[in-house]
């Protein structure tokens, strides 16, 4: 499930459905979405993943105009509808895609599983996409700074990059600390946001690669059980999980910068201010959820999705309302956030015993 704010709506996604939400009204506009254009001279190993009916949209990005909505689906599909869902562009891209964005001229930024960030023109269907950039691990986040110039990139290996935009191959800095997969990051006026799966959410000066502070989210969480469980699980697959990770934190800006997280199981959304001052990030309270929450937005309040119902929470003043939850199918994050861990191979061992047994064969 994907959220995004766009003129007073709330966009989600669904499987394979888009849903607009306007939450004063109650009343939602939804759209599926469509089987794909397939080119000419597929294989039939390329038809049968472009058809299977598994149309499940893995990233949503909403255009700074206000104008477009773009998502990326998991049979390669990258959709592009206008804001009243209307359907413009639907093509299909090599490799399954981890994220879209818009740039500031309403092109599309999309970066693939491998690794790879190409930039799609807009108002040109026949030209070929732009490879920008690559990592060498899963791309989970990228950002481009207000003013155009920069695009970060953060990855499954721990690592963020700036690049200056649109000239990629010129690398501003690498905003290196975090001690597993980055999950989120996020432009804050002159400063830059992580968060990652080692619990911690850390704030950089990104042209310079440095980090300004570091807070450490698993601090506030009251219940020991909850990292004791997921180290004991992880623990079988050969993973040291030494915090909750971080699967979602967004930002807002109004009479100071809010920060709001998601940990990994975790019945609470935790609630962060941080000093454009000092950077220093302080941790104001958690907000308590009957259930898991499944998704976060952060705006004005705080919207609360969980299984059952809409919570909207004024974190000003600390009150909050319950609505009806539209009909969304809403994945669970456990599997993909937990895939993300680094396995351990030990392949000594096997070494070992094939060399006995090759000694032995030789007596």
């Amino acid at each position: 499930m994907n959220i995004k704010e766009l003129n007073s709506r709330l966009v989600l996604t669904s499987g394979d459905t888009i849903v607009a939400l306007d939450t004063t009204s109650g009343t939602t506009q939804t759209v599926t979405i469509p089987a794909p254009n397939l080119p000419p001279n597929l294989t039939k190993g390329q038809l049968e993943v472009l058809n299977k009916q598994d149309r499940t949209i893995s990233s949503l990005a909403t255009s700074q105009t206000g104008q477009y909505i773009v998502v990326s689906t998991e049979n390669k599909q990258i959709v592009l509808f206008d804001n009243n869902l209307n359907l413009i562009r639907n093509f299909i891209v090599n490799r399954a895609a981890s994220k879209v964005l818009f740039t500031n001229q309403d092109d599309i930024l999309v970066a693939d599983r491998t690794g790879d960030v190409f930039l799609y023109k807009f108002n040109d269907e026949k030209t070929e996409p732009t490879l920008l950039l690559g990592h060498l691990s899963m791309i989970l986040d990228m950002k481009l700074s207000e003013c155009g110039k920069y695009i970060v990139t953060c990855d499954r290996d721990e690592k963020i990059r700036v690049s200056h935009f649109p000239n990629t191959y010129n690398i501003v800095s690498f905003c290196l600390g975090h001690e597993e997969f980055v999950t989120r990051i996020d432009f804050v006026k002159h400063v830059l946001v992580s968060a990652s799966g080692d619990g911690t959410l850390r704030v950089w000066d990104y042209l310079k690669g440095e980090q300004l502070s570091v807070i450490n989210t698993n601090n506030h969480v009251d219940d020991a059980n909850l990292l004791k469980d997921l180290s004991l699980e992880m623990d079988k697959e050969k993973v040291d999980v030494s915090a909750l990770p971080i699967i979602d934190m967004q930002t807002f800006c109004s009479d100071g910068v809010f920060i709001a997280v998601s940990l990994l199981n975790y019945k609470s959304i935790q609630l962060y201010k941080l000093s454009l001052d000092n950077h220093v990030c302080t941790y104001v309270k958690s907000i308590q959820c009957d259930e898991t929450p499944l998704k976060f937005h952060l705006s004005t309040n705080l919207f609360i999705f969980d299984n059952s119902k809409l919570t909207i929470y004024d974190y000003c003043s600390d009150s909050s309302r319950t609505e009806p939850k539209p009909a969304l199918k809403i994945a669970d994050c456990h599997n993909f956030i937990t895939v993300l861990y680094k396995r351990k191979y030990d392949n000594v061992q096997e070494y070992l015993e094939r060399k006995k047994l090759r000694l032995e064969s030789n007596k």
